[in-house]
């Protein structure tokens, strides 16, 4: 019901249009489609609108180094051998885990506040964008066949988000709506991951 909703809302907004875009959602071709999905179709550049903010702030994201998180998979991993053969360096390999990880998380706590104070006027931003280009931004989400229909019309940006366990996938896919409908896949593919650490 709340679906439906939704979807008469995003309807109504955009001027009772039939266009729309169907949005098919799986990790890879031929696999399980990715339910319960929410996708939006964004009547303006979602990545470039944020990459502006960040040029503003004139310092970059602070970057946890490939090196660290290597050493990190590999302590963790020795860390695991050595537990499963009962062997005595066990607690050393901990400590040094976890001084590795202390490094990571202090790292991970100035990203967080780093986008907390660039991406602070983001949700502005892009509400004067909707409204400068006269068209609201639009949600639903997939279901269980992984399928999302969304009005729109013109150009617009395909945009969802999809946490697995050591990866976020993140799509931003520009489409321009014609006709009845326009199809977008989203795979890994065409997916840009962005790692947790």
């Amino acid at each position: 019901m709340k679906r439906l909703l939704l979807l008469a809302a995003c309807t109504a907004a955009a001027g009772c249009s039939e266009s729309k875009v169907v949005v098919r959602a799986t990790l890879a071709d031929n696999a399980q489609p990715v339910a319960d999905l929410p996708v939006w179709v964004l009547p303006y550049d979602r990545q470039a609108l944020m990459d502006s903010l960040a040029g503003d702030v004139g310092e970059p994201e602070p970057a946890i180094p490939a090196a660290l998180v290597t050493q990190l998979e590999g302590l963790r991993a020795r860390e695991r051998e050595l537990t499963a053969a009962g062997d005595p360096r066990v607690p050393a390999f901990r400590a040094q885990r976890e001084a590795v990880q202390a490094q990571v998380d202090s790292i991970r706590v100035a990203r967080r506040r780093w986008r907390e104070r660039t991406f602070a006027d983001f949700d502005s931003l892009a509400a004067a964008r909707e409204a400068e280009l006269g068209s609201p931004a639009a949600v639903d989400t997939t279901d269980a066949r992984g399928v999302a229909r969304i009005p729109a019309e013109g150009q617009v940006w395909v945009w969802a988000s999809y946490v697995l366990p050591d990866v976020t996938l993140e799509w931003n896919v520009p489409v321009t709506v014609r006709g009845d409908s326009t199809t977008v896949r989203l795979t890994r593919e065409n997916a840009t991951e962005r790692r947790f650490y």
